[in-house]
């Protein structure tokens, strides 16, 4: 008996996953199913590989039936989901009995086209109508009345999917444009703090609401460079798409932000008072001394001491007074200060990096800072005698010190730098390509460049040469100049802070993570290589673990990633043992991956993810490229299995185990790159006792 070596145990659930294509069969096939006189949910499908193309071969009654997947509620409770596919429907679906192939299920359906020809009679894989006799109008479950499910103006006229301009003016002219979520970025809240024994702090909301917005200016440029690869930006509703974009994204951030502004105002006040009423004491001291020394009369110079405190108790009230509802002010401001920001953002941006974010939130901290000092600074010029005891006071230096105060930036070491927040599980995703790793957002960074860029535009003032617009609020950031995405006028190190495409592609990365420990690494192996030179490029056939790292409780995440971005499909998952990381198996090995400098692979072992019963001495484990392997079989089982020759590999090789008596083994190759010649084998002794 030959069998395949991979999934395959003979228990629902762990058997190999066998798919399939089909058609729904007309409906007279299945008339009494679809009267109600049947039970369940289920059709009569014709599915292709498998079934042939012609009734008279096999007629549409004596085709399976298919159960199917309800996607919604299924009865219980009164409450279901109605499942109403109609006859011709191309459906997908899976055997629950694998390759007997005799026990389909329904997944889903694919939509109609309105550009498809329906035949006049129905023929199996053909494109029949789905109306009947009975049925020639419109039920509800049909979109319009065209027989398709495609999405525009021809079939379900909906502006949801719309630039903002096209869904005001309603063109019924215009079809709507597909949108797709693939690739999008999904952050989730992610706070795995206070674990017992992980002696991580939970993190402060300020600081989870400054990591929820970091992530949404990166989905937020990402949409915007999506959109103009797809239409002239030159264009009419293109512009005010992207106007519109902006706009409600300064709005939510604002609103992300208010709550902080609002603790800015608190703590200032909270932290002035007593400035206020230390200064108000030196202020009485100043005048009770000058007044005593000139008059020699205490009584006379306590007057005046009095008195010169009352002259500024009108500039403190007014100050207070203006506490109440600067938030307000300054929110009014700030929205439009952050909608110039992200229009920067969005002119010079080509390729999002991390420090984008950074950057862009700096610049939206700064705008905070400098707006309420703005706005508090005219009041502070009633209070300049109190203030004037203050060697050096600058409002703005004491209120970023209260904006420290409350980030919790107090008392930060230096030196500390920021930890992985997923090291439980994923925080973000991207949909269709799998989890992508994070860090917790290093806030002593991102003041110390706020800080810097607030340096630079005050001392471009005081040089005569203020700068232009919103900087002169926010501050110089690298963003506002489009030499950021400009490799010829770039300055600094690329993979810094640079916002353009790379100039040269580099082989992808692997980033691990989760799995409660840390510390493991791993290199990918490429194979099917195709282009030449530069434009070479490869699938991901392997990849080799360089250090397990350690205490990991459960198998991490692992993440595959290229500068260019341009790889994608590869799908890797993680094997430990004894709290390090064992092994990386590749489920899909993708394409597209930039590939550097290419050298002989050869299968240099074998994982064995399961051993398997019922296995002889004797027994050959093979592969689809001609290699030979000796295999060490122990009560029934394979325990080790070691290449004998070594051709050279460019795709993952399939093993197969021919056996007369065994099954279930589980068998993945691993790669690594051609040994140095050490002469041929002649022969492999392994002891095992």
């Amino acid at each position: 008996m030959e069998e395949s070596s991979l999934l395959k145990t003979n228990f629902i659930g762990r058997d190999g996953f066998v798919w399939w294509i089909g058609q729904i069969a007309q409906e007279k096939a299945w008339a009494k199913q679809a009267q109600g006189e049947g039970w369940g949910v289920r059709y009569k499908v014709r599915i292709m590989g498998y079934h042939p193309e012609t009734e008279a071969e096999l007629p549409d009654t004596q085709l399976p039936w298919a159960q199917v997947m309800i996607p919604g509620g299924t009865g219980a409770a009164n409450s279901v989901t109605t499942v109403k596919y109609r006859q011709g429907d191309v459906v997908i679906g899976f055997f629950l009995d694998g390759d007997n192939a005799q026990v389909p299920v329904i997944m889903g359906a694919f939509a109609n086209s309105v550009y498809r020809k329906s035949d006049d009679a129905f023929t199996p894989f053909g494109t029949p109508s789905g109306l009947t006799e009975d049925k020639k109008k419109p039920s509800p479950t049909v979109i319009k009345s065209s027989d398709s499910g495609d999405q525009n103006s021809k079939s379900a006229e909906s502006a949801a999917n719309l630039p903002p301009s096209q869904a005001k003016k309603q063109k019924k002219d215009n079809p709507a444009t597909t949108t797709s979520s693939d690739g999008k970025l999904v952050s989730f809240a992610c706070d795995v703090g206070d674990e017992k024994g992980s002696g991580k702090k939970k993190k402060s909301k300020t600081t989870k609401k400054l990591e929820e917005i970091r992530n949404s200016i990166q989905g937020f440029v990402e949409d915007i460079q999506e959109f103009k690869a797809n239409i002239d930006e030159d264009l009419e509703f293109a512009r005010d798409w992207i106007k519109d974009k902006i706009d409600d994204k300064a709005e939510a951030i604002t609103k992300d932000v208010s709550g902080l502004v609002g603790e800015m105002v608190k703590g200032t006040f909270t932290e002035l008072a007593p400035v206020l009423g230390q200064g108000l004491n030196f202020l009485y001291a100043d005048v009770f001394g000058k007044t005593l020394a000139a008059t020699g009369n205490p009584i006379i110079a306590h007057g005046f001491g009095v008195g010169a405190q009352t002259a500024t108790l009108p500039a403190v009230s007014a100050l207070a007074d203006f506490m109440e509802c600067v938030v307000e002010q300054v929110l009014g401001q700030l929205t439009g200060v952050i909608a110039d920001i992200l229009k920067s953002v969005a002119d010079n941006i080509l390729n999002f990096a991390d420090c984008i974010a950074d950057q862009t939130l700096g610049a939206v901290l700064n705008g905070i800072i400098n707006l309420l000092n703005s706005g508090i600074l005219p009041f502070l010029e009633g209070l300049t005698k109190i203030l004037q005891f203050f060697e050096n006071f600058n409002f703005q230096d004491f209120m970023r010190n209260i904006f420290d105060t409350v980030l919790g930036l107090l008392g930060l070491s230096k030196c500390l730098k920021p930890k992985e927040n997923d090291k439980y599980g994923a925080c973000k995703y991207r949909l269709g390509y799998g989890p992508v790793s994070s860090a917790d957002i290093d806030l002593s960074k991102l003041i110390g460049g706020s800080n810097a860029a607030n340096a630079a535009s005050a001392a471009a003032e005081a040089g005569g040469f203020p700068l232009e617009g919103v900087q002169d609020i926010v501050g110089s950031f690298d963003f506002f100049s489009d030499a950021i995405s400009d490799p010829e006028q770039f300055v600094g190190d690329p993979e810094s802070c640079f916002g353009g495409f790379p100039t040269i592609c580099s082989p992808p990365k692997i980033k691990i993570f989760g799995g409660g420990g840390e510390g493991a690494e791993a290199n990918p192996i490429l194979g099917a290589i195709a282009g030449v030179g530069l434009n070479r490029t490869g699938s991901i056939i392997d990849v080799k673990v360089t250090n397990p790292g350690n205490n990991y409780t459960f198998p991490p995440f692992v993440e595959i990633t290229d500068n260019c971005g341009q790889g994608y499909g590869c799908i890797a998952r993680s094997i430990i043992k004894d709290g390090k990381l064992d092994s990386i198996y590749v489920v899909s090995t993708g394409e597209n991956y930039p590939v550097g400098e290419v050298t002989p692979l050869v299968v240099s072992s074998i994982t064995i993810a399961n051993p398997g019963f019922g296995y002889q001495e004797g027994d050959q484990v093979v592969d689809n490229l001609g290699n030979q392997y000796d295999v060490q079989i122990k009560s029934g089982s394979i325990i080790k299995v070691t290449p004998i020759n070594s051709n050279d590999v460019t795709d993952i090789p399939i093993l197969r185990v021919i056996s007369g008596t065994g099954s279930d083994a589980a068998l993945y190759p691993n790669l690594d790159t051609r040994p140095d010649f050490q002469g041929e084998v002649k022969q492999v002794i392994d002891c095992v006792t």
